[in-house]
């Protein structure tokens, strides 16, 4: 019977063009800070379903004059992708008995510690489900996909007979800081990204404060539990679209797709 479960998880996923793996709840129970557990939003759940899919490659290429736009647009349509994936997938297994929980791929966000964060880690969740391995820079790192993938989960109360793996898979050389080097306000360093620097460079919204006061944002809100129930409202109302403005660690990573091949003149690939 799960059999059959299975097949029609992984055919509904393979219409869509996604990749799946399965992580253990238990697992990321024990790896993810408090609040952000599987066990904290379904105690019940036993497996956790991860999806992803690649990002087109030509978005990341087009002339900087158009400002990462096209790379914004596609990676809001994928974010959409997924949550549909999952909620899908969830109700093929409520169908067979097993309730299941889609978890949002990107909003709304939840915050720890002053800085936004998703409901749960769906990086360390691929990771753990077998879709690849976090490199220096943070990302998810795919052998055969590289480093362009967005992510969506469910958690599911159905014990899934095996999950996935990808532990002998090194990403990172040993002397690899090319990420380091290329972020130009040297916001990673020794395989942690300082998340504020990274904001303030990276996202462009209007109602994003300038990046010299993130800091002062960040500390309050980490001190006050109203203000992280506001901001997490703030993020929910107006976030759910935002501009682009650096790829650096992510265009400069050896395993950035568009370093396997030529690309023409006049074309971005840093």
């Amino acid at each position: 019977m799960k059999t059959d479960i299975i097949n029609a998880v992984n055919d509904f996923t393979a219409q869509e063009g996604v990749l799946m793996g399965v992580a253990s709840a238990e697992v990321l129970n024990t790896k993810a800070p408090e609040g952000f557990r599987p066990m904290d939003m379904m105690p019940s759940a036993k497996s956790v379903l991860v999806f992803a899919k690649p990002l087109p490659l030509a978005v990341f290429l087009v002339p900087d004059g158009f400002n990462y736009m096209y790379y914004q647009r596609s990676a809001y349509m994928y974010y959409l992708l997924m949550d549909r994936v999952a909620g899908g997938a969830s109700m093929i297994l409520q169908e067979e008995g097993y309730l299941s929980l889609p978890i949002p791929s990107y909003s709304p966000l939840r915050f720890h510690e002053g800085e936004p964060r998703g409901v749960i880690s769906l990086k360390h969740a691929g990771a753990e489900a077998g879709l690849g391995i976090i490199g220096r820079n943070t990302l998810l790192i795919n052998p055969k996909y590289g480093n362009i993938m967005r992510l969506g989960a469910l958690m599911t109360e159905m014990q899934w007979p095996e999950y996935s793996s990808m532990a002998d898979y090194r990403p990172c050389p040993e002397g690899c800081h090319v990420c380091e080097r290329s972020c130009p306000i040297g916001a990673i360093k020794d395989g942690r990204v300082n998340k504020t620097a990274c904001l303030g460079r990276c996202i462009k919204h209007t109602m994003l404060p300038p990046s010299f006061m993130l800091p002062l944002v960040k500390k309050a809100v980490a001190h006050s539990r109203m203000l992280t129930r506001f901001m997490e409202l703030i993020s929910l109302n107006f976030f759910e679209t935002y501009g682009i403005g650096c790829t650096a660690c992510l265009n400069a990573c050896p395993h950035f797709p568009g370093k396997k091949r030529e690309v023409g003149r006049g074309v971005r690939n840093n």
